[in-house]
């Protein structure tokens, strides 16, 4: 058995959205290119979401499986798909311009994204060399899955307000996270040509500069405050709970604005992070008991903890005890949380603001197909070309994916875009030889895979998907019918 329905599905998403034809275009750039390149990169493309694997079992395991008349050829040697990988690379601008116009849909004169959402995430490799010679990406730095021992790259993403991504940027792995925004600004600024953005992002992001860049650049964000690295001053004045006003009945909800620097902050309390915080709080003060209450605490054991280190204090004299005055603190800071925006109050009052910057989710989720079911990570490519490319190759997957998700929810469908791909991984193709002739056919679609065809409006591949006629030395032709 062969695999057809995920294949079948990606190969004509590729061509819905544009991309095959985008292929093609760069591919005429090469005449000279003697491989099959299209078919690589849609084969690669199609295994994201049949099995995601290295470049090395697509060619030697997995290609073979995928129905023929899928990708039209065998499985080319391994070099063919690094050289793949490298055409790639050469056309990213091409390729990210596409992506953010949507293949067209997206033209000069609807440049205006209004709201896009950036966020940052690490990719990790099962590499611990990080040598300069080897490259400049992939570098020990903050994983945020916990994995020093790994060296990793970060990806910086764009995805707009359905999810479907409109840009990214990869950073070495040991870049600080607010370092990365000014070179997402430049790409939206003279890449894309972007007249208007709102651009959204957590507080990991905020830094005086960055405020500074955005406004020098003529841009409106909405960014999440670091309420508790402000002046105790302003800290008090945030705290003051009696000057908010209740966005609901029981008063468990409160909001209020006021001028900071020049901009809108927009402060909320909520009982429900109120009780978070809390909780997050008692958990660590716990923890921290337990390693206190043992016979001679090592205190090293706090110092690589910021959550320890905030309600301890004598770490330095190496005595370390419990800081009940911190932890009283904190305690009043639970519930508050901060958005900072110059988008002025006649464009977005504040609690529009406030939603706006809770959307940020859409990135997160983007991120959480990138590196689940896509499996982007971990990887196993060393020169800084190849990583690009292969973040590329799975940028464009999800893209696919994304605009699936995007059109499943329009659709209101009862199940996810991930259960409409593993049911579709259950539809094969199956050869049938009789008598000197082989018949390709399909088992029966029906289900979740029938019901995600119809939702999206795609013609379910014929039963019988070819006839080809048995040579006397083995060799198949298609045969008409």
């Amino acid at each position: 058995m062969y695999h057809l329905g995920a294949a079948h599905v990606v190969k004509k998403m590729l061509e819905r959205l544009g991309l095959k034809r985008m292929l093609e275009r760069l591919a005429a750039e090469h005449p000279r290119m003697k491989l099959p390149w299209i078919a690589i990169i849609t084969g690669m493309i199609v295994s994201r979401f049949i099995k995601p694997c290295s470049k090395r079992r697509l060619n030697l395991e997995e290609w073979e499986k995928i129905y023929p008349g899928i990708l039209e050829t065998d499985a080319p040697p391994l070099k063919s798909f690094y050289r793949a990988m490298d055409v790639l690379w050469k056309h990213r601008e091409d390729i990210e311009a596409t992506l953010f116009d949507r293949c067209g849909q997206r033209d000069l004169f609807n440049q205006e994204l209004d709201v896009v959402f950036y966020d940052l995430t690490t990719l990790h490799f099962e590499s611990v060399n990080d040598e300069p010679k080897n490259g400049q990406l992939r570098r020990f730095g903050y994983s945020k899955i916990h994995r020093k021992d790994l060296t990793q790259v970060i990806l910086g993403l764009l995805v707009d307000r359905e999810g479907v991504p409109v840009g990214y940027q990869l950073f070495p792995g040991n870049t600080y996270e607010p370092h990365s925004l000014p070179a997402i600004l430049e790409k939206l600024r003279t890449k894309h040509r972007v007249t208007r953005v709102v651009l959204v992002a957590d507080r990991g992001i905020i830094t005086k500069d960055n405020v500074g860049e955005l406004h020098k650049a003529g841009m409106d964000f909405i960014l999440g405050m670091r309420l508790w690295g402000m002046t105790q001053a302003w800290q008090a004045k945030v705290m003051e709970k009696s000057q908010y006003r209740r966005l609901n009945k029981d008063g468990s909800l409160l909001m209020r604005e006021m001028k900071y620097q020049g901009d809108r902050l927009i402060v909320t309390w909520s009982q429900e992070r109120a009780d978070r915080d809390a909780f997050i709080r008692e958990e660590i003060v716990k923890k921290i008991r337990e390693r206190l209450d043992k016979k001679n605490p090592e205190p090293k054991q706090f110092v690589t903890h910021k959550g320890y280190r905030q309600f301890l204090k004598g770490l330095n004299e190496g005595t370390p005890k419990i800081d009940e005055e911190a932890i009283a603190a904190a305690g009043k800071r639970d519930g508050f949380f901060g958005v900072l925006t110059n988008v002025s109050e006649a464009v977005l009052r504040d609690e529009e603001i406030y939603d706006c910057y809770r959307d940020l989710w859409r990135v997160e989720d983007a991120f959480g197909e990138i590196k689940g079911p896509i499996q982007t990570r971990p990887m196993f490519h060393w020169v800084d070309s190849r990583i690009q490319s292969h973040v590329l190759l799975c940028l464009l997957a999800y893209y696919v994916e994304a605009i699936l998700i995007r059109d499943f929810r329009k659709g209101k469908a009862a199940f996810t875009v991930g259960q409409w791909f593993r049911a579709l991984n259950e539809i094969y193709a199956v050869p049938v030889d009789v008598r000197g002739t082989r018949a390709w056919v399909r088992n029966e679609i029906r289900g979740i895979a029938a019901d995600g065809y119809e939702l999206m409006r795609l013609k379910l591949p014929d039963r019988v998907l070819k006839i080809e006629k048995i040579r006397s030395d083995g060799s198949v032709g298609t045969q008409s019918f």
